[in-house]
């Protein structure tokens, strides 16, 4: 397995033996997860700058799940209670690709994507996905937590570098100044 970390100021610079066909005769996508924070929005500009360096199909992912350290994360309306998770998740995708597309209009891969959602516990379903998917690589975001918050919790990058057998790349997007 091969595990890359870099910081959103490095990018691909030049990539040699790109065979984008699996075995099957498939193209290999890049296969990029995202949980609309600011790290995976990083994930997903550099996944783009990889495929198009590649001349690989771009596919992003996200899983619906509502996390026990962040109950609500799909935020049900006051009078939606009746609507199913995956609604307003769907909801919340179809808004971040269309800002990411808005603010980088500039990215073809933004608007040739495929979009893949599905629901189930983040790592796991990464790694089943890339698999199904025959992804030449995978690239997650990592929102960095330490100490207590990161033994407790885990990280979904970090679980899935341990399970995967395509390579992984993780992305942090650029350290946030303190307005204040």
């Amino acid at each position: 397995m091969i595990v890359v970390v870099i910081s959103v100021a490095q990018c691909p610079r030049q990539v040699t033996g790109a065979d984008i066909m699996s075995t099957t005769g498939k193209e290999q996508p890049v296969l990029v997860a995202v949980d609309f924070s600011p790290d995976s929005e990083a994930a997903l500009l550099w996944a783009c700058d990889y495929a198009r360096l590649v001349g690989a199909p771009l596919a992003v992912l996200h899983v619906v799940h509502d996390p026990a350290d962040a109950p609500g994360f799909y935020h049900r309306g006051e009078f939606d209670w009746s609507r199913p998770m995956s609604d307003m998740a769907t909801q919340l995708f179809d808004a971040f690709l269309a800002d990411m597309r808005a603010r980088h209009s500039e990215i073809a891969a933004l608007a040739d994507l495929r979009r893949i959602q599905v629901k189930g516990l983040p790592a796991s379903r990464i790694v089943e996905v890339a698999e199904k998917e025959e992804a030449r690589l995978i690239v997650t975001g990592s929102r960095g937590r330490t100490g207590l918050p990161h033994i407790l919790l885990g990280s979904v990058a970090e679980r899935v570098v341990q399970t995967s057998r395509q390579p992984v790349t993780v992305v942090k997007a650029a350290a946030q100044k303190d307005a204040s």
